[in-house]
């Protein structure tokens, strides 16, 4: 906020509009899952985001980035046991709203670092397969976003480079880490044993069991990491 109020009270220097989106690795990490061996093991998984992206600089090398982005945030599992597999990937759609503090000329190197607050807008799990005893037996997506945390807050890390086009277009090009601060799924610990008609992400429900099978909920933690690129144009104020 006290960077905020800084850039809009201080003497413009540029105001930059566009587009940005990259594609991301990312992952729903749990201590529950993680500890489960090899009944359950995590899978490489990538998701996009997409939209729109402001800059205001007050001086020249130090500014505020603002965006708006649709995201895809997903995990997916699986397991190789003998005579036993199934892959399923849990599907989360997001908005996203990066505030972060930018450092750089505008050409060349770039800084960049803040919080990003993201709503959820969809949640999904997708059974890409399941076999017992060499048969496979088709499963139907299912929708459990009311098994998730309906917002997320991230510190966001990253850097890259500001590629000058013309006088009024600017390419940009880096990479972008974030890490969640707050839980992605719901602790349904109090109802587990008490309503039979829950029906649980994968991620929710392995978040609450233990490598012994007991009810122990651990939070799980959103973590992403890629490519971002982005096109902009410098108004003339």
């Amino acid at each position: 906020m006290a960077l905020v109020t800084v850039a809009f009270t201080a003497e413009a220097q540029q105001f930059k509009v566009g587009l940005g989106g990259g594609v991301n690795s990312t992952w729903l990490l749990n201590k529950n899952i993680s500890d489960q061996g090899e009944a359950i093991d995590y899978a490489t998984t990538f998701g996009g985001a997409f939209g729109l992206k402001t800059q205001y600089f007050f001086n020249e090398k130090m500014g505020i980035e603002l965006g708006i982005l649709y995201s895809g945030h997903n995990q997916k599992y699986e397991t190789n046991e003998e005579g036993f597999g199934w892959e399923v990937k849990t599907k989360l759609s997001y908005v996203d709203i990066p505030v972060l503090f930018h450092y750089g000329s505008g050409k060349g190197f770039y800084f960049e670092i803040g919080p990003q607050f993201s709503f959820l807008t969809g949640a999904k799990d997708e059974d890409l397969a399941f076999s017992f005893g060499g048969v496979n037996i088709p499963l139907e997506t299912t929708d459990v976003k009311d098994s998730f945390n309906k917002t997320n807050v991230a510190l966001v890390l990253g850097a890259g480079m500001d590629i000058p086009v013309s006088d009024f277009l600017t390419v940009t090009a880096g990479l972008r880490f974030g890490y969640g601060f707050t839980d992605v799924t719901k602790d349904y610990t109090n109802d587990l044993n008490t309503n039979d008609e829950l029906e649980l992400s994968i991620t929710t429900l392995g978040a609450h069991f233990n490598s012994d099978g007991d009810i122990d909920y651990k939070p799980t933690k959103k973590i992403f990491g890629g490519i971002h690129v982005g096109v902009l144009y410098h108004l003339p104020f």
